[in-house]
């Protein structure tokens, strides 16, 4: 008769210890925990030393225990303004693929555009534990957000406190913009050399990114040797919703173009004035700001400043894991946005 297959587990399939890893690297735990951890005080040498010997014995760690040693919990907070909004939507896509891809968890939560669920949001990141937080498109002071949270695990994604109007108050770390003044300076030039003189500005209240976007039209026009006013509408954040009532007004005062704060309040107004019986380009020209992708299917095509939403998520996330693991926040940037020509801005036909 065989024998009986012994009743214990075989050696060979013990869990693997991180002091078996530490023997076989030739290290103290302590240094092998560090070096896996991806610890800067750590050579490169004795990590990749470290990383082999686990590769080798299949060392698998365990999560709970780790993040109760290093206080991390390998998940990151995003505070979005609007999760209905499809630029916040993209950035929040852009942020969790590049989460996800360096082993992180996100924790969605939206503000609403205002301060107290801000406020609120950023209570429940510091109650979750979350090893950083990203905010997109939020009306709070950058330093009441940092009386939150450590400052070097912030960061700020087109940031929209009124005193930031602007931009040159924004944080010399942490902080991601599009470059929208280029991108309007930009799209002036075009309408001007198109043949455009009287020119409006659709705007949605006292943000950083209006105010600063409706100054560079205004500068972008003097710039061109525009004479005439900028002549300025506005609505509330959400005045898109109800684009006939703006329309009417935008009807009465006939602009030969119309710059608008996003595509959004671009493609209601466009219904709205369609519906007055005021043709779009025909009658009044319109520009738009994000380049969301309804802009490219809408009748006519809505021209836009694209600003690159998913590269502003991928970027953010990136700065948050760089601070987590090396103690320093990476500068701030300014990402490039591309004016994009479409059917509702031809160049103007003049009568003869």
């Amino acid at each position: 008769m065989p024998p009986r297959p012994p009743l214990t587990e075989p050696r060979h399939h013990r869990r693997v210890t991180l002091a078996d890893v530490a023997r076989a690297a030739a290290v103290s735990s302590a240094t092998a925990s560090r070096a896996l951890a991806d610890d800067a005080r750590i050579s490169l040498t004795t990590r990749g030393r470290v990383r082999a010997a686990a590769d080798g014995l299949g060392y698998v760690p365990n999560a709970a225990a780790r993040s109760l040693r290093a206080r991390a919990t390998r998940t990151l907070g995003l505070l979005l303004a609007e999760l209905d909004d499809p630029v916040h939507a993209q950035v929040a896509a852009g942020f969790e693929q590049e989460a996800g891809a360096r082993g992180y968890t996100v924790l969605i939560i939206t503000g609403m555009t205002e301060p107290a669920h801000e406020r609120r949001a950023l209570k429940v990141f510091v109650e979750h534990q979350t090893d950083g937080i990203a905010l997109v498109s939020t009306i709070l002071a950058p330093a009441e957000v940092m009386s939150f949270a450590r400052p070097d695990r912030v960061v700020f994604v087109q940031a929209d406190h009124p005193s930031l109007a602007g931009y040159r108050l924004d944080p010399p770390t942490g902080s991601i913009r599009a470059g929208e003044v280029e991108g309007i300076e930009e799209a002036v030039r075009y309408l001007v050399a198109s043949g455009y003189r009287q020119f409006a500005y659709l705007g949605t209240g006292a943000t950083a990114t209006n105010l600063t976007r409706r100054a560079a039209v205004e500068r972008a026009m003097r710039a061109a040797g525009v004479r005439r006013p900028l002549r300025r509408f506005a609505v509330g954040a959400r005045g898109w919703r109800s684009g006939d009532a703006i329309a009417q007004r935008i009807a009465r005062s006939r602009p030969e173009v119309l710059i608008c704060y996003d595509d959004k309040l671009a493609l209601a107004v466009m219904d709205g004035l369609r519906a007055q019986g005021v043709d779009v380009p025909g009658d009044v020209a319109i520009i738009g700001f994000d380049g969301i992708p309804f802009a490219a299917l809408s009748n006519p095509r809505l021209s836009t400043i694209a600003s690159p939403s998913l590269e502003m998520g991928r970027r953010a996330a990136q700065m948050l894991v760089a601070s987590i693991e090396s103690g320093s926040l990476p500068s701030s940037i300014v990402l490039p946005v591309q004016l994009l020509i479409r059917d509702s801005s031809p160049p103007r036909r003049v009568a003869a």
